[in-house]
């Protein structure tokens, strides 16, 4: 009798074992699938801004100073005649060109990223190229911004569900145009267009009779 209660205890524990483990394991292989795919998302992330931020800088760049795009693509000191100035670019175009390319760099950047641990959570770019990168002119100051909308899917789909849910993302990045040698040029410029004129010669002469003035007191 008293082995046969010992023995069905033992069935009992067993089959408690098995059905503690029915329950537990698929809950911890969700929770480290989970983890492991929101972990691969903030990667993701992390990459993205980078190559953003990256964009950013080298947009603000090229915009304070051409040349810099010309020795990028030339691959050295270019000559004289290759050599691309634009002086008082700000006041009479865009930035167009710096736009579309920093733009086409980035979307290609993404679209051929392959550092994923899933393979169908490659991040899908939503922006157009054309979209990305934006000269942003302020007459005070200037910038240069980035922002790409992507969004990556889970690898999975759930009970119930016609499509892998799928999170969207998005990443900008914003830095100055430090442009100070194109302030001066512009100055220069208005300065020269003000000494032309009558009202310029009479202004510059009444500062310099205060100058005078000032200076005599100075020497006393």
């Amino acid at each position: 009798m008293i082995g046969k209660t010992i023995e069905k205890l033992k069935n009992e524990n067993g089959a408690a074992q098995i059905l503690e483990a029915s329950i537990v394991f698929p809950v911890m292989f969700i929770i480290l699938f989970f983890l492991i795919y929101m972990g691969n998302v903030h990667y993701q992330k992390a990459q993205i801004e980078a190559v953003v931020t990256e964009a950013a800088i080298k947009g603000a760049g090229y915009c304070a100073d051409p040349i810099l795009q010309t020795i990028k693509e030339k691959n050295g000191i270019p000559t004289i005649s290759s050599l691309k100035t634009e002086p008082y670019r700000y006041i009479f175009g865009g930035m167009n060109d710096i736009e579309k390319k920093i733009g086409s760099e980035v979307a290609d950047t993404i679209q051929k990223s392959t550092l994923t641990f899933f393979s169908n959570m490659s991040p899908k770019l939503t922006t157009k190229a054309s979209d990305i990168a934006k000269f942003n002119n302020y007459v005070i100051y200037s910038t240069f911004s980035v922002e790409v909308k992507y969004q990556i899917q889970f690898p999975i789909r759930f009970l119930g569900e016609k499509t892998p849910p799928v999170i969207q993302i998005t990443s900008r990045a914003e830095m100055p145009v430090n442009d100070v040698a194109e302030f001066i040029r512009n100055t220069d410029m208005v300065l020269d267009v003000f000494h032309g004129t009558k009202l310029g010669q009479s202004i510059s002469s009444l500062f310099g009779k205060i100058n005078d003035f000032i200076s005599s007191f100075a020497k006393k």
